[in-house]
């Protein structure tokens, strides 16, 4: 007869395997090019972000501006990020990266109305999918630096990029 702790560890091991194998169907169902999700992205506008970069130092100021939505991320601002990190990665006198906010907030993470109407497991894992790739690729800049705007928002996207310097 089994114990109540050798149950428990059997039931354990079994929830794992099964966690990694719906994982695993996920990866392979989900990933690939982002052709897809970037067409997808196109059809939420507003925002931007824009990019400047300081020759003589070296620094390079990164700004989320989407004032009306508290600088929340439209599509298009996500398709925007990946373009000015393209610019970054290409950038020889880069040596630091300011990213911040406009009009007093950081940025509240991503426009409702783009993840409501991306709500579908294989969509949503795309655009996770698009976004990780785009931040990560933002992070290994020479150096990252977050500034946030001193405002009254500071979650989503920030937080999470903060905590993975």
């Amino acid at each position: 007869m089994m114990s109540m702790w050798g149950a428990v560890r059997c039931r354990l091991i079994q929830t794992r395997s099964a966690v990694r194998k719906i994982l695993q169907q996920n990866r392979a169902f989900c990933s690939g090019s982002s052709v897809g999700i970037r067409e997808k992205l196109l059809a939420f506008p507003g925002g931007s972000v824009e990019l400047q970069k300081l020759q003589e130092s070296g620094i390079a100021v990164l700004t989320v501006s989407n004032p009306a939505r508290m600088n929340a991320f439209s599509g298009c601002m996500m398709l925007e990020l990946e373009q000015r990190v393209n610019e970054l990665e290409i950038w020889t006198e880069g040596k630091a990266v300011i990213v911040q906010g406009a009009a007093g907030n950081f940025c509240s993470g991503s426009d409702l109305n783009a993840v409501r109407a991306i709500a579908n497991p294989h969509d949503g894992m795309k655009m996770c999918e698009f976004m990780q790739n785009t931040l990560a690729r933002l992070l290994r800049q020479a150096a990252a630096h977050l500034c946030g705007s001193g405002g009254r928002k500071s979650s989503g996207w920030r937080s999470r990029t903060h905590h993975r310097l």
